[in-house]
């Protein structure tokens, strides 16, 4: 079914639409005024709305292009008592799906809400054909920074350029090399990914280049590598910048030669693959550190692409809310949620310093732990709200070089996740979408402890 919602100064239009939907099964609410529609469509989730042209605190004409900016996907009605054709016209060239006049034709709305219904049904059936992947990995948002990175992708998916994401933690590079991926022609074979940071470098070259059988003790058959598994598809080296220097010199020489041979072997494989790169960290500075090599660094920075932080997003949260919303009580069997404005308002203003995880993450923590329908301020932690935040996360000696910066925040962000978490190692690695040999080795390299 479809959730529909009336904005009409007039209460007895409201009320009337809103009887005969919800005779048909619909759900539908109404608002008296612009305002008031814009808060319940920020706090709801809503198919279908029926915005009055002549509302006293916003023009609908003007009121359908914000709309329309914050919410591309919603379908639009515009009801007017004193319609003409310039306004329909102008209506429908902004996105609006159609022009009622009054007095409203109750049977009218009800073919519209079912074409439209048809129609989602139809969306529905044709994302499923292309596939799930497709929809799942496809980018949330109206931002500027967010339309631009959309539309490099879209520019350079089609070719077989080699592509170097960089970006925060938990901004969201896997998710855009698995959407290139999909908008390639490569899209029908494999997207093979490697972590170079949670595979040991001593592993790192079996899990690239596969082994023969007798190579070693226990390889008791042959085994593929990830680069001969991905002929025809794609390679993805996510971490790429926490790569060994051996592996990176190993690596290199593939790249170069388009060949490899399998741990114990003496024939030369090829493989035909993109290649997909990902890191967080600034390479050009880790070449100067000596940690990374220059000429792999220009062999796999063909196309730059950068993936902006969410505080740079501001205007994308609330869809990102009410899409992890969706997937979240859908994954744990529970009636949709909703947030209230104010708590929708504290989420725009926050800097998210974990991204776009950190706000999926944390949406999924409030579905499941609130305990009314409609979420508050009072059910978002305290970091949130500005209140318990620990100061040392925050807290900046400027006299140290960026890369000790970065540390110092990573080392008290996964302290504070693990309190959070109970220091439960194998949740926190899930929730953090890193391996639990990962996390290990920086828990260890941090020196950090329970207290």
């Amino acid at each position: 079914m479809a959730n529909i919602l009336i904005v009409d100064d007039e209460k007895n239009i409201c009320t009337t639409i809103q009887g005969i939907l919800e005779d048909e099964g619909y759900f539908a609410d109404y608002a008296l005024n612009f305002k008031d529609g814009v808060a319940k469509l920020k706090s709801g989730s809503f198919d279908i709305l029926f915005l009055d042209i002549w509302l006293p605190d916003r023009d609908g004409i003007d009121g359908l292009k914000e709309i329309k900016k914050y919410f591309p996907e919603l379908e639009v009605v515009i009801i007017s008592g004193h319609g003409n054709i310039e306004n329909a016209v102008e209506a429908i060239r902004l996105g609006a799906y159609d022009f009622l006049e009054k007095p409203l034709s109750l049977e009218r709305i009800l073919l519209i809400v079912k074409h439209l219904k048809d129609k989602f049904q139809l969306i529905r059936d044709l994302r499923e054909s292309r596939g799930d992947q497709l929809k799942k990995y496809d980018l949330i948002g109206v931002s500027k920074p967010l339309l631009d990175l959309r539309k490099k992708i879209e520019k350079i998916a089609p070719t077989n350029a080699w592509v170097m994401v960089t970006g925060e933690n938990g901004t969201g590079k896997e998710h855009v090399a698995r959407l290139i991926h999909m908008l390639s022609k490569r899209s029908r074979q494999s997207f093979v990914e490697i972590n170079c940071a949670a595979i040991p470098s001593e592993l790192l070259e079996n899990e690239m280049f596969g082994h023969e059988k007798g190579a070693f003790t226990s390889a008791h058959a042959a085994k593929k590598g990830r680069f001969e598994e991905a002929d025809n598809g794609t390679v993805f080296l996510d971490e790429i910048g926490d790569m060994e220097m051996s592996s990176q010199a190993k690596l290199l020489r593939v790249l170069e030669n388009n060949t490899f041979t399998r741990i114990g072997g003496n024939s030369p494989l090829s493989s035909d693959f993109r290649l997909l790169t990902a890191t967080n960290k600034n390479l050009e500075d880790e070449i100067e550190a000596g940690n990374f090599r220059e000429d792999l660094y220009y062999r796999i920075n063909v196309v730059p692409l950068s993936v902006p932080p969410l505080r740079e997003r501001h205007d994308d949260i609330p869809l990102l809310v009410h899409h992890f919303i969706k997937d979240a009580c859908s994954l744990n069997g529970l009636d949709l949620k909703k947030v209230d404005e104010e708590l929708m308002n504290l989420f725009i203003h926050f800097e998210w310093p974990g991204n776009v995880r950190q706000l999926k993450n944390l949406i999924e923590r409030m579905v499941v732990l609130s305990e009314d329908n409609t979420m508050t301020v009072d059910d978002a932690p305290e970091f949130i709200q500005g209140k318990g935040v620990p100061s040392k996360t925050y807290d900046v000696e400027y006299e140290y070089p960026l890369k000790h910066a970065k540390e110092n925040f990573e080392k008290h962000y996964i302290l504070n996740f693990l309190k959070n978490n109970d220091w439960n190692i194998s949740r926190s690695a899930r929730i953090l979408e890193i391996e639990r040999t990962y996390l290990h080795r920086k828990i260890k390299a941090y020196g950090i402890e329970k207290s």
